[in-house]
């Protein structure tokens, strides 16, 4: 398929998505302007791709979603109005493509998505504290790849935000009890440039649900000890297979969480960045990956764990909501994990 193909399948299929937070009908307006051959919007996504070969399609419609956004504030609510006709709508879009086209194409040659739910720490902590807990003796040098703000690793072992957000999660069918993580050392890494709050909540929609997160982000900030919370910062491409390497044996990793961070990256290049991970970290040795249901295109999201006691990846769970409320759902995997690393749950 051709970029535009690709571009625009993944476009429709996002704008196919059950749930609107704000963006369907941004994404189905890429799909129909990809479809009528719209000459800006056909040469922006010709020319990031360009620049961007490592970047999923997914992922580059979700970022010209957000350069849209963050360019044209003032037109963004037309653009996603489908009481407007979708003619009209283009022809909009095609304006801001054209005369913010450097600033759009700056953003999607430059940026991640940096969206940062504040309840993905959930898992991460309920996983961790099993695998680590028990008084096995064990410390856990941790890293977030993808950490973006870097809030995930504060988050960690903040028993305030875990009692506030755990509630409105139910870890199969149950709910979970906190299990504190013995960690030496915190580590957050990710490409350059690091986002900022500005950028971050560029990456939220535009709707109160989206600003509801959003003030779930900033309580998490001024939670007590969080921002106090020793975690050492890297600006590397984890696509570089050597500088990981070399990271990860540094400092002697053995604990590594990947939220939504693979699916950004073209599927075959995805397996490079685990093979590095399981030759490179120390043990007892956990990876998790949590990634998005069918590429965004789904509610909810599914959590992977590598670990040394097998060689094939565990598929642990699913939650039901990619923003961590509802129902944690066994895969095939669970109940041998939870066996071996038993997770506490209240009756």
């Amino acid at each position: 398929m051709t970029v535009l193909a690709d571009a625009y399948s993944a476009a429709r299929s996002l704008g196919d998505h059950p749930q609107d937070h704000g963006w369907r009908e941004l994404y189905r307006l890429f799909a129909y302007g990809l479809e009528q051959e719209a000459p800006d919007l056909g040469n922006t996504v010709t020319t990031s791709r360009k620049a961007r070969s490592e970047c999923s399609f997914t992922h580059l419609m979700t970022l010209l979603g957000i350069a849209v956004k963050k360019v044209g504030p003032a037109s963004f609510d037309e653009l996603v109005d489908a009481r407007i006709p979708p003619a009209q709508r283009l022809a909009a879009l095609e304006v801001t493509l054209r005369d913010k086209g450097g600033d759009i194409t700056e953003i999607l040659t430059s940026r991640q998505n940096s969206f940062t739910a504040a309840r993905r720490v959930l898992v991460v902590q309920i996983i961790l504290g099993a695998y680590f807990g028990g008084g096995r003796g064990n410390t856990v040098d941790f890293a977030d790849l993808g950490t973006g703000l870097g809030v995930l690793p504060r988050q960690l072992n903040s028993q305030i935000l875990f009692d506030r957000f755990s509630a409105d999660l139910r870890w199969n069918g149950r709910q979970p009890l906190f299990q504190p993580i013995p960690f030496a050392a915190r580590h957050g890494v990710d490409r350059g440039p690091r986002p900022d709050d500005q950028w971050v909540h560029a990456c939220y929609g535009a709707t109160e649900y989206y600003a509801d997160l959003y003030r779930e982000l900033e309580l998490s900030l001024d939670a007590p000890g969080v921002m106090e919370t020793a975690v050492r910062y890297h600006e590397f491409d984890i696509l570089k297979q050597r500088e990981l390497a070399r990271f990860i044996r540094r400092y002697q990793i053995n604990a590594v969480n990947l939220s939504y961070v693979l699916y950004e990256i073209e599927p075959e290049r995805r397996a490079l960045v685990i093979d590095v991970l399981r030759k490179s970290l120390r043990a007892p040795e956990i990876i998790i990956v949590t990634e998005p249901v069918a590429e965004l295109t789904k509610p909810g999201c599914t959590v992977t764990v590598y670990d040394d006691s097998r060689a094939a990846p565990q598929q642990v769970c699913m939650v039901s909501d990619g923003h961590f409320r509802g129902d944690v759902l066994p895969l095939d995997d669970f109940e041998s994990f939870v066996d071996r690393h038993p997770v506490l749950t209240n009756p």
